[in-house]
């Protein structure tokens, strides 16, 4: 029986080289075609892709400002129609209290000297003619010296004139003489006149050759002091010692916000109240300031109201609220409608195509978000209910 036996020697094994189409060579050419119409595809498509990634941009003129339909800052902004309403309510005023000039009398030293005692304090009650302070003057004895030889004078003028007389009848002197007795007499007398009445006119009481007392010219409060014991004193001090007041009626003056002030008259009928609410009293308005404070942006107002039980009290603090007619109406927009540009109030209002214009208004009063426009947006206008601060800042990053 015939064996065959496998042979230990290898086969030779295929010619991977020779064969023509290998898969090795085509991969990267397949990729590199991809990544090219790739490229290819973004350089063409890259312009719409950036229109497509940027929003219109808004559009800024003078006094307006225009988005376009798609802008972005139409999310942030409401639009509403003017409507009219009642007026506001004005906020109580703050006010003091104070005394009235016309019914006041500022009380000074009508001569030179120091003063030795005060009889009075502030807020004490006196009559007419009651004693206020006490003064020692060395002109006061100068006064009463000039009165005393004044009178003297007249004695020995009067005599004189009469012995001329009597010697004119007896034909013993001339008719001129007796004329200028009696001229030197008259001067004499008008001399003393003029310093009695100086003398009166100080309204004082003697108390010594140099002491006199001050008195009260009128009945009334002593709202003012401003002197005391040894006190050098004068009457060219530009200041009054002290003032005394009749406090039947006083004055108020209240410090009015600009925008509650507008239809404020003389006449108005105001409510005056204390901060502790324990205290009403009806006033009158008597002025209106023309001024606006600079600072407070405030209007002053003076009140006058009767005081005969004498509650309200000079320098005391009150709330005064005036009784307005609420049946005016007037356009009202929230608050937040209103933006400052410098020293103007604005608004945006609506013109054509999406344009918003900037319009400076006048406000009136301003209640719980609510403001008033007295001019510069009519009823049925539409305008920039909330956003318009973010359209005053675009216009002026634009400018």
């Amino acid at each position: 029986m015939r064996h065959t036996v496998a042979s230990s020697r290898p086969e030779p094994r295929p010619d991977v080289t020779a064969r023509p189409d290998r898969p090795l060579v085509r991969w990267p050419v397949a990729v590199l075609l991809v990544v090219a119409a790739v490229l290819a595809w973004w350089l063409l498509h890259r312009r719409a892709v950036n229109d497509l990634a940027t929003p219109p941009a808004p559009t800024v003129e003078r006094d307006s400002i225009t988005l376009p339909a798609g802008a972005p800052q139409w999310r942030y902004i409401e639009l509403a129609v003017a409507a009219e309403g009642p007026a506001l309510p004005p906020l109580p005023a703050p006010g003091r209290v104070t005394f009235d000039e016309k019914r006041s009398a500022s009380v000074g030293a009508p001569l030179a000297g120091r003063v030795e005692r005060v009889e009075v304090r502030l807020g004490d009650r006196v009559k007419a003619g009651d004693r206020l302070f006490s003064v020692r003057s060395g002109a006061f004895a100068d006064l009463d010296r000039e009165v005393e030889t004044a009178r003297s004078d007249v004695r020995v003028k009067t005599r004189l004139a009469d012995r001329t007389r009597e010697l004119l009848g007896m034909k013993i002197v001339a008719e001129k003489e007796l004329l200028a007795a009696e001229a030197d007499l008259h001067e004499a007398e008008v001399t003393l006149s003029a310093a009695l009445a100086k003398r009166q006119s100080l309204r004082v009481d003697a108390a010594g050759d140099n002491l006199f007392w001050v008195t009260s010219p009128q009945p009334g409060t002593i709202v003012e002091l401003d002197v005391y014991a040894s006190e050098e004193v004068s009457p060219d001090r530009e200041t009054p010692l002290l003032r005394i007041s009749d406090l039947g009626e006083i004055l108020v003056i209240a410090d009015v916000q600009e925008h509650d002030a507008a239809e404020l008259a003389i006449g108005t009928p105001v409510t005056i109240q204390t901060p502790t609410g324990d205290l009403t009293r009806a006033g009158t308005i008597e002025h209106v300031s023309e001024v606006v404070d600079p600072k407070r942006r405030t209007i002053e107002v003076r009140v006058r109201a009767a005081n005969e039980d004498g509650r309200l009290r000079p320098n005391a603090f009150v709330e005064v609220t005036v009784e307005t007619d609420r049946a005016p109406t007037h356009v009202r927009v929230p608050a937040e409608a209103v933006v400052t540009d410098g020293n103007e109030s604005v608004m945006f209002v609506v013109q054509d195509k999406g344009r918003l214009a900037r319009v400076p208004v006048t406000l009136g009063r301003q209640r719980d978000a609510e403001v008033e426009i007295r001019r510069g947006l009519e009823r049925g206008n539409r305008y920039v209910a909330k956003g318009a601060i973010l359209l005053l800042n675009a216009m002026s990053l634009a400018q």
